[in-house]
């Protein structure tokens, strides 16, 4: 099994094949977008968004569960100028077989923009949008955390990506029995090398998570949990013509630690190395993502990378080490008029438990919105 190791991490390096440290997940961000002719427009729009999220695992770290329903939502956006924008409404989240909405939360954002810089406040671009790696941000956050509140700071170019933001989570008031939690989260990514046929670029990532507070009587103590990654990514850009369009690598070293003896882990730091093939192919994508884990754990990662299980309070169990390989199948689908469908198959292989488990999931998408006023001609 260690030689098989050695060949895999080789294969990965020397024949590069990746995906932003996953498969793309353009399908799933939320951007409030502002066009240079926005100004003085008021629009309404929504979203229904549907989604069946299967997982058949079968070991002691995250038991199988299903994810099935829809989320609905409305909105108005007015922009004052061609630079910000005021947008308010609402999100409905539903799970089929329950009777009552999962969620109902209200949003409402104020986004200024200009040459690449944005600045949120209120319902951010969270989620998916944030561009981190599953080890340190679930995927599923897209359904069941997708609405973000607190204040980001984004800038974009052809060359660089950055996201800073702080989410908070959790407020508490005078006498609460539990404590406030909040988010802090960077993300960066910076091509070094761009060229029409290579690229070459830098991420970095950084998102703590720190739970505590001086006025609730909540009796744990305050704790915060950090996880890092960096890494490398190399794309080989295609002929759009050909079936394989695009290759890609993408390598991360992740860490976990804290400033404090968390009461409720077994470990106080961890590091783990995610690395990741892809090909993007004229219809689908495909990708192998190989996960070695050392006592890793994040509090807003995807459950089946971490060492401790999501049930540690009942049976205090954990694995020091996790070795995964995901091999990953995307189709994704463009209706027009707004609708989008997107289906993944990730079956993966746990060479600790010599167990196969598998994921899949189906997404529809359908956006829309409509300007409710008419500009005056100058």
């Amino acid at each position: 099994m260690i030689r098989f190791h050695i060949y895999f991490l080789v294969f990965l390096f020397v024949f590069p094949k990746g995906a932003t440290g996953q498969l793309n997940n353009d399908f799933f961000k939320d951007i409030y977008t502002i066009q240079d002719d926005d100004s003085s427009r008021f629009k309404f729009g929504f979203e229904a968004f549907g989604f069946l999220k299967n997982n058949e695992f079968y070991n002691d770290i995250v038991p199988g569960y299903t994810l099935f329903g829809y989320q609905f939502i409305p909105y108005f956006s007015y922009f004052p100028s061609s630079r910000i924008r005021l947008h308010a409404g609402g999100f409905f989240l539903k799970d089929f077989g329950n009777k009552n909405f999962q969620e109902i939360h209200p949003i409402f954002t104020i986004k200024y923009y200009k040459g690449g810089f944005s600045m949120l406040f209120g319902t951010i671009e969270g989620a998916l949008s944030h561009r981190l790696i599953e080890p340190i941000y679930n995927f599923e956050r897209i359904i069941n955390q997708r609405i973000e509140d607190g204040l980001q700071i984004k800038y974009l170019n052809d060359k660089l990506f950055i996201d800073t933001w702080l989410e908070w989570v959790n407020m508490i008031e005078f006498g609460d029995n539990e404590q406030e939690e909040f988010n802090v989260g960077v993300s960066l990514n910076y091509q070094l090398i761009k060229q029409k046929k290579f690229i070459f670029e830098i991420p970095v990532q950084l998102l703590s998570n720190h739970r505590g507070g001086q006025i609730d009587t909540s009796p744990e103590p305050s704790r915060t949990l950090y996880n890092t990654a960096i890494g490398f990514g190399l794309v080989f850009p295609m002929n759009k013509d050909h079936i394989l369009q695009t290759i890609r690598s993408d390598n991360y070293f992740t860490g976990y630690f804290t400033t404090e003896i968390p009461s409720d882990l077994p470990f106080s730091d961890g590091k783990g190395w995610f690395l990741n093939l892809s090909g993007e192919f004229k219809w689908f994508d495909v990708m192998i993502s190989f996960w070695h884990g050392d006592q890793f754990y994040s509090p807003n990662g995807t459950p089946i990378y971490q060492s401790v299980s999501i049930l540690y309070d009942e049976n205090n169990y954990s694995e020091i080490q996790r070795d995964l390989l995901f091999v990953r199948l995307l189709f994704e689908h463009n209706f027009n008029q707004g609708l989008t469908l997107a289906f993944r198959f990730e079956p993966l292989y746990d060479f600790k438990n010599v167990r196969f488990d598998h994921m899949e999931g189906l997404y529809l998408r359908y956006r829309t919105d409509f300007t409710l006023n008419r500009k005056k001609r100058p």
